[in-house]
């Protein structure tokens, strides 16, 4: 479920972007698209963390046009920087099997894309959607959840008008604190990653990741630093994370 990774680099300017939900009414990256790109032109690697793309609650009507828009905006930014790295997340919301497909494909012929990874560590950082913490962490359940997620049709108007409402009123944000509360979050995620037999824990010191919608710029449990840049979504502060090979930048202003 995660993989070491060597960089090419011996110090490295890392920047994870994750929880854009693109197409979605909730969405609100245009107010964010330039700080993302300053964030890219700095780094060295660009991960994408996952939920960039919600398919679930797509507004733009059938599932080829959602993941044909998915494909030509990740394609954008790795033509506007072609001597950058990208690195994408599987989350859950673009966990959509014919996304992944279709990602896989183009990927393929674009030497600076790589994907198709729950989790990484690069050098004492380890970067993940952060969806591994449902189910309560175990393996199995994990891959249970992920699996519901997998070929979940467009949400019917009914329900995308509920869910707008919701979103009005906040209620997004009452369920994010409620569900995903700082100590505990980062807490599941350690267990999770201590569950692991394909990496070594040994030596990590920091912990990005996204999901769940709960910014964090270096929130301590154990000694490790963990960092969520929240999400692009209404009401919901959004900052890439950018992560040295040194030290920690939490923010690009």
């Amino acid at each position: 479920m995660i993989q070491n990774l060597k960089f090419n680099q011996e110090h490295g300017l890392f920047c994870f972007i994750s929880d854009l939900h693109l197409f979605s009414d909730r969405c609100c990256v245009q107010e964010h698209t330039e700080l993302i790109r300053r964030s890219i032109e700095r780094s060295d690697l660009c991960i994408w963390g996952g939920d960039l793309f919600d398919f679930r609650w797509s507004r733009l009507g059938c599932e080829e046009r959602s993941i044909s828009e998915a494909i030509a905006w990740l394609d954008r930014w790795t033509q506007q920087f072609p001597q950058k790295q990208f690195l994408y997340l599987d989350g859950n919301h673009d966990a959509h099997v014919p996304f992944r497909r279709e990602l896989k494909t183009w990927s393929q012929g674009v030497s600076t894309f790589d994907c198709g990874y729950d989790g990484v560590r690069i050098g004492d950082t380890v970067f993940t959607h952060g969806d591994v913490i449902e189910g309560r962490g175990s393996s199995q359940a994990f891959r249970d959840y992920r699996a519901s997620w997998e070929n979940k049709p467009v949400a019917s108007r009914f329900a995308s008008r509920a869910y707008d409402v919701a979103i009005a009123v906040r209620a997004h944000q009452v369920a994010a604190l409620t569900a995903h509360r700082k100590r505990s979050t980062c807490l599941r995620l350690l267990r999770w990653l201590h569950r692991q037999d394909s990496v070594s824990v040994t030596g990590v010191r920091r912990f990005v990741f996204g999901h769940t919608h709960r910014r964090l710029l270096g929130y301590d449990v154990g000694g490790v630093r963990f960092y969520n840049g929240g999400a692009a979504i209404r009401h919901v502060p959004f900052s890439p994370i950018l992560i040295d090979y040194q030290k920690a930048i939490e923010e690009v202003n």
